[in-house]
């Protein structure tokens, strides 16, 4: 999608939490190319300021990157998404029960004492032996994977 087109479609915007969702992704559809700061302005018809503020915080949310550069005489910020690192994509699957099955945390009696942050404290997961004894059985016992039909038969 060019510039152009963003510009004349003129989106309309219902919430601020939608104007920055709507934002991104009109970035997004630009891909590598992205498009100038000025140009999504006028694509939400929002003045430099507010602009510059949705963009800002688009940019701390490293969600996009903006490179100064010169565009018909004027500097503005040419705008690009930033790909996903790999411990980003991996963070975003889906957690299987299996994970934390007989997980001793679940059902510690001292849960609420305990404390990764606090070194001090005598719980803490560091220094547990439920953990350690658990972690330990872990390593011994078959894992079971769910197959899917289609690829059973490969």
């Amino acid at each position: 999608m060019s510039s152009e087109t963003i510009t004349r479609a003129k989106i309309q915007i219902k919430s601020r939490s939608n104007l920055i969702d709507q934002a991104l992704e009109a970035i997004s559809k630009t891909g590598e190319n992205g498009i100038f700061q000025t140009d999504l302005c006028k694509a939400f018809s929002l003045d430099s300021r507010d602009g510059s503020r949705l963009v800002g915080n688009l940019e701390k949310q490293s969600l996009i990157s903006r490179e100064k550069t010169l565009h018909k005489g004027r500097w503005t910020y040419k705008l690009v998404t930033k790909k996903p690192s790999a411990a980003e994509e991996f963070s975003k699957k889906p957690i299987e029960i299996v994970s934390i099955e007989g997980a001793p945390c679940l059902r510690c009696i001292y849960q609420h004492l305990c404390s990764s942050e606090d070194e001090a404290s005598q719980y803490s997961p560091a220094k547990c032996i439920w953990i350690e004894e658990w972690i330990m059985t872990s390593f011994n016992r078959p894992i079971i994977t769910q197959q899917n039909p289609e690829t059973s038969n490969l």
